[in-house]
């Protein structure tokens, strides 16, 4: 029986929530995320049953949900002229096998191939791929079509507008990344452990204000209280990811120097904090003048830019057979 798929159901779990919501495709957004608190001594299964009885997802959709970073391992690879689209996984599979010493039946991966002869290689294993596919089953909803890495639900909503090799950093809620661009596709991505969520909860416990009352502080051209906490915690950052980029680059793209990065974009969720961390990135040499911040390429719809991210790959599934991926 064909089944026509009409909803897209998206599943997003952090350190310390879960969220969904359902989307149908091309007609917007039909309900809100659903926020739900999980802490890390509570089932997550549970709350995922939770969301599950208020997105009331229905068996014909496309399920999507993002995996968690700590147990993705990124790999660049070079990949031979001859190999052909179709046997990029296969020949991946292969190399990641060798690397890491695993069976091919011990890892799955997914990759994304540049246009200079390399692949950008995603892979965790089977293993706990499947204890994170159980646990959304566990709690009645369909099996995911598509399990994407985290940060991938974040590439979806944005748009590199450079050929020349460019470094995207990249700064959320619970990680951060750099990512090293070249020809528009990614081709290494290295994380670290800045927490935009930490670090405002910090200038919140100092300050007494909000997250929004933060954002409207920084925003203010003089100086306030605000943005004396906030840069005294960041004001190491851009060196520490200084370094990040340096590694990824010289792991990536051989002979390549900081130096000769075309431009810097910075996104960061919430977007609203983007220009304050550009801002103290400009007053460190090697950013100087290339630094660039990013919106989202679509209207987010009062919706966070992860769930965005994770119903618009949804919604490359319409007309596939059901499969999942990473």
């Amino acid at each position: 029986m064909q089944i026509f798929h009409k909803m897209i159901t998206a599943i997003e779990l952090g350190k310390n929530w879960v969220r969904g919501s359902r989307a149908r495709k091309f007609r917007g957004i039909l309900s809100d995320p659903i926020f739900v608190d999980v802490r890390k001594e509570e089932d997550v299964v549970e709350h995922l049953k939770e969301l599950r009885l208020k997105l009331k997802p229905d068996v014909e959709d496309i399920v999507v949900t993002n995996f968690p970073m700590e147990d993705v391992l990124f790999n660049t690879v070079d990949v031979p002229k001859e190999i052909r689209k179709r046997e990029l996984r296969a020949y991946a599979a292969a190399e990641m096998s060798r690397i890491l010493n695993l069976s091919s039946s011990e890892i799955a991966l997914d990759c994304v191939r540049n246009p200079v002869g390399k692949a950008l290689v995603m892979v965790t294993k089977t293993r706990q791929l499947n204890e994170w596919v159980s646990n959304i089953t566990a709690a009645g909803f369909p099996l995911p079509d598509v399990v994407i890495p985290d940060v991938f639900k974040y590439l979806q909503v944005i748009k590199i507008p450079v050929q020349e090799t460019s470094v995207l950093i990249l700064l959320m809620p619970d990680y951060s990344a750099v990512i090293t661009y070249v020809a528009g596709s990614p081709l290494g991505i290295r994380t670290f452990s800045h927490s935009v969520e930490e670090t405002l909860a910090i200038v919140s416990e100092e300050t007494g204000l909000s997250k929004e009352e933060i954002a409207q502080e920084l925003a203010k051209s003089g100086p306030n209280n605000a943005r004396s906490v906030f840069e005294s915690i960041v004001i190491d950052l851009p060196y520490a990811i200084e370094r990040e980029i340096i590694f990824l680059l010289s792991s990536v793209v051989s002979g390549s120097l900081i130096r000769d990065v075309a431009k810097f974009y910075v996104f960061c969720d919430p977007i609203d904090f983007a220009p304050h961390y550009a801002r103290l990135f400009e007053t460190v040499e090697t950013f100087q003048g290339k630094v660039q911040t990013l919106r989202p390429e679509i209207e987010m719809k009062n919706l966070p830019m992860g769930i965005v991210g994770l119903l618009l790959r949804g919604g490359e599934e319409f007309g596939k057979n059901k499969l999942v991926q990473i």
